[in-house]
């Protein structure tokens, strides 16, 4: 595992900072992220406080690809003037495409053989957006039945994501206009969410769909990018979050709201995005070096994997051990131990051959 540089003692907060081509703490944060949406999916119906929050991880995984996906590319555009558009996307679809699609082929697979059901008719009618990462988009999840694959979701929002955010980068290229687009798409989802935008998108029309599908939580983890590319910016917010407190601040408020939840969703995600970022700063916190442990972050690794594989490991457990169907307790640590497994072997000898062929990042 490559070393953090905050060894470099010479260097400044800001150089460091930019400089740094892994942040273990991120892959940690991973760790908690699919841990947290594998619990959601082992408790039979949804749990009140903390323990009906597992499925904000997928939250933590939008922070962090906001933040990560956004320095990478500032970065390459201040190295060479621009964004490589092909280079990214392709290195990209290699990392996401093939078990994506291998394991969308095995619920095609397992639909064909189901007897034939409303839930099997929605799934083969779906199969055109789950193809095309827009399930967000275009697929009704109010059906009184399970949604074979809905889980798809979030990787449609952060394909769209991925899809658009090079294009951004490459024509703005002032920092306050990136700042500006981000911020305004975070205000726009968040009018259109509580219909502060009825009279231009109706409620439950495919505009507003569309408009609300874009996640907060990645706009704040890309706005903050923006914000720590500039030393000017780096001075006025990183030179706060890399301090050795501010992460164990973040993380107790963060928790704090966990137990009572803030009035307005949006705080949570925004207090969720900087301590991802203090988190990628800080260097002699005791929470980040154990976010950076060995362990956590080879699970933080595979987690692309597991959140892909969790879905079907819990549904074959429960078929297979009908008694621990209603205990998360039991349910839990068995799916979480099998989805490491599988996800470790998958990396290991399925995406590592597609990993392999990715063009260098510029």
């Amino acid at each position: 595992m490559p070393e953090p540089l905050a060894a470099s003692t010479n260097l400044t907060a800001f150089e460091r900072f930019r400089n740094a081509k892994y942040f273990p703490a991120l892959d940690g944060l991973r760790c908690l992220s699919i841990l947290a949406v594998i619990w959601h999916h082992s408790t039979p119906r949804q749990l009140e406080g903390i323990a009906g929050r597992g499925h904000l991880g997928v939250r933590l995984f939008f922070c962090i690809s906001g933040l990560l996906i956004t320095t990478l590319l500032l970065r390459e555009r201040g190295r060479s003037g621009s964004v490589d558009l092909t280079r990214f996307w392709v290195r990209r679809s290699l990392r996401i495409f093939p078990l994506y699609y291998a394991v969308l082929l095995g619920f095609v697979a397992f639909a064909w053989f189901m007897p034939a059901s409303p839930m099997r008719a929605h799934f083969f009618t779906s199969l055109p957006f789950f193809a095309t990462h827009t399930s967000n988009w275009f697929i009704n999840y109010n059906v009184p039945h399970p949604v074979l694959f809905a889980f798809a979701w979030s990787l449609s929002t952060e394909e769209q994501f991925y899809l658009g955010l090079p294009l951004v980068v490459r024509a703005l290229k002032s920092r306050t206009a990136l700042a500006a687009l981000m911020t305004t798409l975070i205000v726009v989802d968040q009018l259109a969410e509580r219909q502060l935008l009825a009279p231009l998108l109706p409620p439950h029309c495919r505009a507003e769909v569309i408009v609300t599908s874009f996640a907060a939580s990645i706009g704040f983890g890309a706005l903050v990018a923006v914000i720590l590319d500039g030393e000017r910016g780096f001075r006025w917010l990183g030179s706060w979050l890399s301090h050795r407190y501010s992460v164990m601040a973040l993380f107790s408020l963060v928790a704090t709201w966990l137990v009572w939840f803030p009035r307005y969703f949006v705080v949570f995600e925004a207090g969720l995005a900087l301590l991802v970022t203090a988190c990628a700063l800080s260097t002699d916190s005791p929470l980040v070096r154990w976010l950076s442990t060995r362990s956590l972050c080879h699970v933080g690794r595979v987690s692309y994997g597991m959140y892909l594989f969790h879905v079907p490991i819990i549904g074959a457990l429960k078929r297979l051990i009908p008694a621990i169907a209603e205990q998360p307790a039991a349910l839990f640590p068995l799916a979480t131990l099998m989805t490491t497994a599988l996800a470790t072997l998958s990396h290991k000898y399925f995406e590592s051959q597609f990993l392999a062929r990715r063009p260098n990042p510029q």
